[in-house]
């Protein structure tokens, strides 16, 4: 169901409730500003026009996000599932927001500490393929595909799932698992303990664990693979025939490329430097205990 804006007037104080059969929602319109609020308080949908970006705050729950590449303006917010503190969807300035209130990393944080703090919602967004996303969950399990724009996920401990992107994507979690399929373009992921895999037409790739394992597949491309771990594995997956150059640096962890061990310099430790020309893959890892193991087909 579609709650259109209402504009308010002097004597509601920008203020305006809307009664139906299903649910009861308070919209507001501030023409000085620029802005159109919505308070989401029981399932619904919502159109809004002149959309520019794309920023999204949860707590617990789930975020799709829905990129349609014919979709030239304007985006689709369907809620599913709300707690009963009801949510906020807000546009200002093309920014189109749908967040419970708090900000930043610092505000996830916040929002795991905060025992007591139940909030949940569920929702889909649909929206043109050209615009940028970023979102910031506590819990709250993330799913963004077909974007063609930069996009940015901060969780505490959500999963977080993109696939059919292009453009830079950057993750940061703390336990959530992260999968990346059919990307195109750079890759930037930290977590602590959750297993990271990404797979596509991969550019430079930069991942960054504790204990979580680390899966990097690049198809018909040869990425620039820099992982620092320590003591999950690594394991990066090329098409066959191409090129690679490794530096490994680790304290027991091991080598091995295309099923074969690589002896290391060191005697007490592991150091490798492998070269096969300036046109392959660099791959540059950095561990503990975790071990590096490259293959080729």
């Amino acid at each position: 169901m579609t709650s259109p804006p209402h504009t308010a007037g002097p004597h509601d104080q920008h203020d305006h409730i809307q009664h139906d059969d299903r649910h009861d929602t308070h919209s507001e319109k501030e023409n000085d500003m620029g802005t159109e609020s919505w308070v989401i308080a029981a399932p619904q949908q919502i159109e809004v026009a002149d959309v520019a970006s794309l920023v999204v705050g949860l707590t617990n729950g789930a975020i799709e996000v829905v990129s349609d590449p014919g979709r030239e303006s304007g985006a689709t917010v369907d809620v599913t599932e709300v707690s009963p503190r009801p949510l906020r969807v807000t546009t200002h300035a093309g920014e189109l927001k749908i967040a419970y209130d708090f900000d930043g990393v610092e505000g996830v944080v916040d929002r795991v500490r905060g025992l007591k703090d139940k909030d949940t919602a569920t929702v889909r967004v649909v929206l043109p393929a050209h615009l940028p996303v970023k979102i910031a969950t506590a819990r709250a399990a993330a799913t963004v595909s077909g974007t063609r724009a930069p996009v940015s996920v901060t969780t505490a401990d959500g999963a977080v799932t993109v696939t059919d992107t292009v453009g830079p994507l950057s993750v940061k979690t703390v336990a959530g698992r992260v999968a990346v399929t059919s990307h195109d373009g750079d890759v930037k992921v930290g977590t602590a303990s959750g297993r990271v895999e990404a797979e596509g037409g991969l550019g430079r790739v930069t991942i960054s664990t504790v204990t979580g394992d680390v899966v990097v597949e690049a198809r018909e491309t040869t990425p620039l693979v820099t992982a620092k771990t320590v003591s999950g594995d690594v394991t990066l997956r090329l098409s066959e025939g191409a090129g690679v150059n490794l530096k490994a640096r680790a304290v027991t962890g091991k080598v091995v490329l295309d099923g074969a061990p690589v002896p290391s310099s060191q005697s007490r430790t592991t150091s490798v430097d492998h070269s096969e020309g300036t046109s392959g893959a660099y791959v540059s890892v950095s561990t503990v205990s975790g071990n590096l193991t490259v293959s080729r087909g």
